[in-house]
């Protein structure tokens, strides 16, 4: 076999190597999801739930200065009113928590803070709206900042 023969072979081999060690790991990302199946989420998905971001953005659907922090959002049993659910929620982050009240009206979420801890970015009685939407297999949810246009996945259950 000649060289530039043997030289071709080992660049197929190794390109071949590379895309199988991609492909397994998920292109780099820390967890291999499948694809994102959107449907609208519902108060039953978000209630008693904790959805984890830590990946990609992490906590930046929240606000910027969370981007590369993992940042957990917890929320508790839900009442209604009229056409909203209200859902406690606390979210996570710094190993600091604030917390208040979710409304959720159709896909929106709106994130109100009645605690905030000084670590975090958020201020009291600021709302943070989100459009919602929970992915059809794995209890995941997508959130997207519709102020900033930021969105974000939670990592799968």
């Amino acid at each position: 076999m000649t060289c530039s023969r043997r030289l071709g072979l080992l660049a197929v081999v190794m390109s071949v190597v590379a895309l199988t060690t991609l492909s397994a790991c998920g292109g780099g990302d820390a967890d291999h999801w499948d694809e994102f199946q959107p449907r609208p989420a519902t108060a039953t998905d978000l209630a008693n739930q904790t959805f984890e971001f830590r990946d990609f953005s992490y906590g930046a659907v929240f606000d910027a200065s969370l981007s590369s922090t993992p940042t957990r959002l917890a929320f508790l049993g839900p009442t209604a009113a009229d056409a909203e659910w209200r859902l406690p929620f606390a979210l996570t982050a710094r190993a600091a928590t604030s917390s208040g009240t979710a409304t959720l009206a159709g896909d929106q979420l709106v994130l109100t803070f009645q605690t905030t801890d000084p670590v975090l970015p958020f201020t009291t009685a600021t709302p943070i709206a989100l459009r919602v939407t929970a992915d059809v297999n794995d209890g995941r949810i997508q959130l997207v900042n519709t102020e900033t246009g930021v969105s974000q996945t939670s990592a799968p259950r």
